[in-house]
C-alpha cells in the first residue's frame, strides 16, 4: 500500500521511459486482450484472431502439438513426483514441476496415457473416440493451448505495467459499498477477467495468507471473483457454436456475475464465514485515502510507482512464457484428464442422465429445445467447465446452447481447476461449502439466462 499525503496536489515528476511502458505498454494490453470488434461477421478480439490463425496453420498437425505435451507432461510428473524426494528436488525446473498433491500426478499421468492412446488411435473406443479423447486431447486442448498459451504470454502487458492499480484505485470505493469487500478485490477480479480464474484465486489466497483479506473476504472472493476470462468467454462462445453472438453472452454473464457477488455472500455457507485473519493476524490493510486528496491523483502515482519498478517488456515476454510453461505441463494435463473422464461417462454410461432427471422435468415444463441432452449440463459443470459447452456443440437449438454456454462461464465452481485450487489453498472452504455455493449460483444465472434466449431467439 502506497501512503500518499494529503498534502500532495501533483504528481512527482516522473521519467519518460516510465510514462511510456505505464501508457504503451498498458494500451497493448487492453488492445489485445480488452477491445472487441467484429471479424468474419463475428465479434472477437485480437487474441482471438491470433488464436484462430495459428490454429489454422497447424491444422491436423494441432493433435501432435497438443497430444505431445500432454504425453511430455506425464512423463515429468513421473520423474518429478514418483523418484525420491531428495532426488526430484535437485532437478531442473523442480519448484515448478514438482505436484503439491498426489492427485495431479494421477490425473497427469492418466492424461499422458489417454492422450498417447488417442494420438495413435491404440485402446479401446471409449477413450480414443471423437466424442471423449478426441474432443478433449484434440479439439478442445488445440484451441485453450492457443488462447491460453498466447494469453500468458502477453498477460503482463495488462497486469505489469500499472493499469491494475490504476483501475482498481479508482473503483475501491463501489467494491467496499456493493460488496463489502476491499477495493483490492478490484486486482483480483481484473486479474481473472483478463487471465484466468485461477490467477484470481491464486492471488486471493497469498492475500490471505499475508493478512490483506479475511476469512469471510477471501471466501467470497475466490467463489464470487475469480470469473472467466475474456478469452474463455470467447473460446466457449466458438465451441457452442454461437459466437455471432459474443457481446451478448458476455454481458449476460456479467450481469449475472455482479448479481450473485451481491446475493451469494448473503446466504450459508458464506454468511456464516467471519472477519477473522490467517493463524491469529492482524489486519493489514487501510485503504482509506486522506481528505481532500484526489483519488485520481492517488491511483495514478500508483501506477506509476509499479510501471517504475515493472521489467522491460522482454523481461515480461519471458515472464509469460514461463507462466505459459507451468499451465502447458502441470495444469492443462490434468485438467483436460477431467474433462476426458467427464466426457467419457457423460457418452458412455447412463449415470448423467439418471442423475439430471429432476432438471430434464424442469427443462420440459419451460419448453427448452432438446431437453433431454440438454439435463446433465446444467450441474456438470461441477467437474468441468467446459463440458456444458461441449454438450451445448452437439446441439443444434441456440436457444439451448445459450443457457448451457451461459451456466459454464457463470457457476465458476468446477473441480477441474477452480476448486482444486481453493480446496489446496489456506481459504477454509470444504467441498460441501463448494458445492453449495454452485448450487446457489446456478439457481442465480438459470432464469436469467432463460429470460435472455427468449429475447435473442
Amino acid at each position: 500500500m502506497i501512503k500518499v499525503e494529503a498534502s500532495t496536489t501533483k504528481l512527482d515528476p516522473t521519467p519518460l521511459i516510465v510514462w511510456a511502458k505505464l501508457i504503451c505498454c498498458s494500451l497493448f494490453g487492453i488492445g489485445f486482450f480488452l477491445v472487441p470488434f467484429t471479424y468474419d461477421g463475428s465479434w472477437t478480439i485480437v487474441l482471438g484472431v491470433v488464436s484462430n490463425f495459428f490454429v489454422s496453420l497447424l491444422g491436423d498437425n494441432m493433435k501432435y502439438f497438443t497430444c505431445s505435451i500432454f504425453i511430455l507432461g506425464a512423463i515429468l510428473s513421473a520423474i518429478y513426483n514418483l523418484t525420491p524426494h531428495s532426488f526430484a528436488i535437485r532437478l531442473p525446473h523442480s519448484r515448478r514441476l514438482m505436484a503439491s498433491h498426489w492427485s495431479w500426478t494421477v490425473l497427469t499421468l492418466i492424461g499422458g496415457v489417454t492422450a498417447a492412446m488417442t494420438l495413435f488411435q491404440v485402446g479401446p473406443e471409449w477413450i480414443t473416440s471423437k466424442e471423449t479423447g478426441v474432443t478433449a486431447y484434440i479439439d478442445v486442448a488445440g484451441a485453450i493451448f492457443m488462447l491460453i498459451g498466447l494469453g500468458c504470454f502477453f498477460l503482463p502487458f495488462l497486469t505489469d505495467y500499472g493499469l491494475l492499480d490504476f483501475v482498481g484505485t479508482l473503483l475501491q470505493k463501489g467494491f467496499q459499498k456493493f460488496f463489502n469487500l476491499p477495493g483490492r478485490a478490484t486486482i483480483d477480479t481484473l486479474a481473472s477477467w483478463v487471465g484466468s480464474s485461477s490467477i484470481a484465486v491464486v492471488m486471493t489466497n497469498y492475500q490471505y495468507m499475508q493478512g490483506y483479506y479475511s476469512a469471510r473476504e477471501s471466501a467470497v472472493i475466490a467463489t464470487n471473483f475469480s470469473v472467466v476470462s475474456i478469452p474463455f468467454v470467447l473460446l466457449t462462445s466458438q465451441v457452442a457454436g454461437i459466437e455471432q453472438y459474443f457481446l451478448p453472452l458476455y454481458g449476460t454473464m456479467f450481469g449475472i456475475c455482479i448479481l450473485c457477488a451481491v446475493i451469494t455472500p448473503r446466504l450459508p455457507p458464506l454468511s456464516s464465514f467471519k472477519d477473522e485473519y490467517f493463524e491469529g493476524q492482524e489486519k493489514q490493510l487501510n485503504e482509506d485515502v486522506d481528505s481532500g486528496e484526489s483519488r485520481l491523483i492517488v491511483a495514478s502515482r500508483r501506477a506509476i510507482t509499479t510501471a517504475k519498478r515493472a521489467p522491460s517488456p522482454v523481461q515480461s515476454m519471458k515472464k509469460g512464457f514461463w507462466s505459459m510453461f507451468d499451465i502447458y505441463l502441470m495444469m492443462m494435463p490434468a485438467a483436460m484428464a477431467i474433462e476426458f473422464l467427464t466426457l467419457s461417462v457423460y457418452y458412455n454410461t447412463s449415470i448423467m442422465q439418471m442423475i439430471s432427471y429432476p432438471a430434464y422435468l424442469l427443462l420440459e415444463l419451460l419448453n427448452v429445445p432438446q431437453a433431454e441432452m440438454a439435463a446433465p449440463g446444467m450441474f456438470i459443470g461441477l467437474l468441468d467447465q467446459f463440458v456444458p459447452t461441449i454438450i451445448a456443440g452437439s446441439i443444434a437449438d441456440p436457444f439451448t446452447k445459450f443457457i448451457l454456454a451461459g451456466l459454464s462461464i457463470t457457476q465458476l465452481i468446477f473441480f477441474a481447476e477452480t476448486a482444486i485450487l481453493i480446496m489446496r489453498s489456506a481459504i477454509p472452504l470444504t467441498i460441501m461449502q463448494l458445492i453449495a455455493i454452485f448450487a446457489i449460483r446456478t439457481v442465480i444465472a438459470f432464469p436469467i439466462l432463460y429470460g435472455m434466449a427468449h429475447l435473442l431467439f
